[in-house]
């Protein structure tokens, strides 16, 4: 049988996160490293990997979904949420998929998405906010749950690629269209207001009419957008100037990025931190970058606040870059010859990426000749993942996986087993995860309680007054952690 693909970590590993050792509190990856595989089945490979706040989710070509990390939220779905149990440094299946395939995963703070072959989307973790779009907030969802509320309610309607903020999703549909719910504070959500969506609504705007977008990226409580006509719209917090429109102005409905801070290039992909952005061009793969600098995340060479998207500098200033990562406070970008660059703050990351130099990460598991295909750092993640292999030809997202570019991995079910999941749901859904109403933690509870405020704790490179992005809050359950 083949090889398993190698998954290589770097970073914080405080919860197990990283897999490749025994996690203890504030424990870190310095140099990039292998994780074992012996949670794998033999003979599979990990297709995809995605960060987020101290967890990793890991989608195996048997159509297996794999979560490690922390779950007091219940963002690992594993059917019940416990904080500091030791299995939790394990990797183990999320729960509700049934025979659902699936083809793109996406983590925000302390949620997770998925998006499946016949385009629908299932969500779960933490629902303060409603962003696992059940039409309430507060709570906890418990296994992955397909989302069937709001616009998302019509069977016509395919979900292709979704985003997850600090307490919002971003859902595009396959006529071009945007789903939004959740948390709206800053105006993340694009709806003209500011108002709290539990239940997924579909963005209408002004900007918009006559415009399909087909690529989006949310950060901590902003949201990117790229048609595919290679244009960028960007909505919601913009105190560092991470939407790139010129000022440090909050919207609150998509805004148009100047296409000539791109070059006049069509953007091909954008990828969002906690306060900034990054962008690659079509065809050149030019990387920029703007928004909150501290820490260097932006790659510019500095640490100031740039409120337009700048040309990134040193060993990027002339690379073609075709995947690009944005973590809590550090970035990562992957160059057509499948080297990684890294910047910012991030055990793993030389000292020079702290000044906004990007650095190569060359030590450890990805010393000289090996290449990398894909890499991830979620939004609010302290590590990164990368998977080894040939890299992507063309700079872009990643882009659903097509399965019959894998090996056959679900046996044909048995017909008695299809029979027994379709009677768990109603008789007009048409196929999926059986209906997984008893994993919602009903009414908010201790979850939620008092969790909107959090507790503020300052860290390096943090704003005072980020109640939404700053705090990794560790030691208390009863407050979502802050990123």
């Amino acid at each position: 049988m083949a090889a398993a693909k190698q998954v290589f970590f770097i970073g914080n590993n405080s919860h197990g996160q990283c897999i490749v050792s025994q996690p203890q509190r504030n424990t870190c990856i310095a140099v990039p490293a292998a994780a074992p595989r012996d949670w794998l089945s033999d003979g599979n490979h990990v297709l995809r990997t995605v960060v987020g706040y101290l967890l990793t989710l890991l989608l195996a070509d048997d159509n297996q979904l794999f979560a490690v990390g922390n779950n007091a939220f219940g963002q690992l779905g594993r059917g019940h949420n416990s904080r500091y149990d030791t299995d939790n440094h394990v990797p183990r299946p999320v729960t509700g998929f049934g025979l659902e395939r699936i083809t793109l995963v996406a983590v925000g703070n302390t949620h997770c998405a998925a998006v499946t072959a016949v385009g629908k989307v299932l969500l779960w973790g933490q629902n303060l906010f409603g962003e696992c779009g059940t039409g309430l907030a507060g709570g906890n969802v418990l296994a992955a749950t397909r989302c069937d509320s709001g616009a998302l309610a019509d069977a016509d309607v395919r979900v292709v690629f979704v985003a997850c903020g600090y307490g919002h999703t971003v859902a595009l549909t396959s006529d071009g269209g945007v789903v939004v719910f959740g948390d709206n504070r800053y105006g993340q959500l694009g709806t003209g207001n500011n108002d709290r969506q539990p239940v997924p609504e579909r963005l209408a705007c002004a900007a918009l009419v006559g415009v399909r977008i087909v690529g989006c990226a949310a950060g901590a409580v902003f949201t990117h957008l790229v048609s595919d006509g290679g244009r960028v719209f960007a909505t919601g917090r913009n105190d560092a100037g991470q939407l790139g429109t010129g000022d440090t102005t909050n919207v609150n409905t998509p805004t148009a990025i100047d296409a000539a801070h791109f070059g006049g290039a069509p953007v091909a992909a954008v990828a969002c931190g906690v306060g900034h952005t990054m962008a690659i061009t079509r065809g050149e793969g030019k990387l920029y970058c703007w928004g909150y600098g501290a820490n260097g995340r932006t790659g510019l060479g500095h640490t100031d606040d740039i409120t337009t998207p700048q040309p990134a500098v040193g060993a990027l200033a002339d690379a073609r870059v075709v995947r690009i990562a944005a973590g809590y406070n550090h970035s990562c970008a992957l160059a057509e010859d499948g080297r990684v660059f890294a910047f910012g703050w991030c055990d793993g990351i030389p000292d020079a990426g702290q000044q906004g130099t990007p650095q190569l990460l060359q030590e450890g598991a990805l010393a000289a000749g090996t290449t990398v295909c894909a890499l991830s750092s979620g939004y609010c993640a302290d590590h990164a993942a990368f998977i080894a292999g040939p890299p992507p030809a063309e700079p872009g997202f990643e882009l659903p996986l097509v399965f019959a570019m894998q090996k056959p991995a679900v046996k044909e079910p048995d017909p008695a087993a299809v029979a027994a999941l379709a009677a768990l749901r109603p008789p007009d859904e048409g196929g999926g995860a059986a209906a997984a109403s008893s994993s919602t933690v009903a009414g908010g509870g201790a979850a939620s309680a008092g969790s909107e405020q959090g507790t503020k704790r300052k860290r390096d490179g943090q704003r005072d007054d980020d109640d939404e992005s700053g705090a990794h809050e560790e030691d208390s359950e009863d407050a979502a952690p802050l990123c």
